[in-house]
């Protein structure tokens, strides 16, 4: 059994994928077992790709889906699919270092953090050199230091980080979509999706805390997205996007509350709605915020 096992998820990026395949496979720590899941693509370059690699290395176990059903589906399936001791997901638009796994395996197991991440670099999009560089949470071995700061720094990023496989497994089943009505959805995407990643990270760091591990050895580039365009003036839909919003919050805080009881912590059970509402209050103010800047420019 592998000590890492490493969940490359992937749809219609052939390209992409093969960078993100390269950096797992030729990592320095080699107790892997690499999991590839890919998601339906209808691209043939893709299946290509990952059948080479796999042909080429004993280490990796494909999993090919015969129909698109969702991003967290497929890191479902690639986590649920996994042996090791230790998980972490890449995106197929992602890759590490060379001593990124090496770097963080061992800083995993000499903090015994419930996740443990590196530096995370932005590419492939347009930004300013100042932002490229994602703001980093502290280490923190207390469970509720490690939640309070998750909030404060209201991130995903850690969502690729290492941590205990069983853990995961046991929390797997936080990760799909929002309840959304499907006419709201279908005109704003965005809404399933977003945030879905935090009730997970939140049951991992109610188990046992975080460990940065961030240096020049532990780098994951992350493949950047343009932001989502505001509108220029308020209408009803922007009521109906605020419904919405509060919805969302809503199951977050019931999918919070479960993935600490999940990971059997009463703490992180009773902080749940304390840490919603505090992401509710400060994106409302975010948004109000750039609001009456758009405002000023009109």
């Amino acid at each position: 059994m592998a000590t890492v096992s490493v969940g490359i998820v992937s749809y219609n990026r052939p390209e992409l994928l093969k960078r993100a395949i390269e950096s797992a496979v030729s990592q320095s720590y080699r107790d892997l077992e690499i999991i590839i899941s890919d998601n339906g693509s209808t691209d043939p370059r893709v299946r290509h790709i990952i059948e080479h690699f796999a042909a080429n290395d004993p280490r990796i176990k494909c999993l090919f889906h015969s129909v698109n059903q969702g991003a967290f589906f497929n890191f479902r399936e690639a986590l649920n699919a996994a042996t090791g001791r230790y998980f972490i997901w890449l995106a197929d638009d992602d890759y590490w270092c060379s001593e990124y796994l090496a770097h963080i395996a061992v800083q995993a197991g000499q903090s015994g953090a419930a996740l443990t991440y590196g530096r995370c670099e932005i590419i492939d999009a347009e930004q300013g050199s100042d932002d490229r560089v994602v703001k980093e949470m502290a280490t923190a071995s207390s469970r509720l230091a490690a939640m309070a700061n998750f909030v404060r720094l209201d991130t995903d990023a850690v969502f690729y980080g290492l941590f205990p496989t069983a853990l995961g497994q046991r929390l797997a089943g936080l990760l799909r979509f929002w309840r959304i009505p499907p006419k709201l959805a279908a005109a704003w995407p965005f809404l399933e999706y977003n945030f879905v990643s935090y009730a997970f990270i939140f049951g991992l760091l109610s188990s046992g805390g975080y460990c940065n591990a961030s240096s020049e050895h532990a780098v994951h580039f992350v493949g950047g997205r343009a932001p989502f365009p505001h509108s220029p003036t308020l209408g009803w839909r922007h009521l109906w996007l605020f419904l919405m919003y509060v919805s969302v919050h809503l199951q977050m805080a019931g999918r919070f509350a479960h993935a600490a009881y999940s990971a059997a912590s009463w703490p992180g059970v009773l902080f749940s709605p304390v840490a919603v509402g505090y992401l509710f209050c400060r994106r409302l103010g975010m948004i109000l915020s750039q609001r009456l800047n758009t405002l000023k420019k009109v």
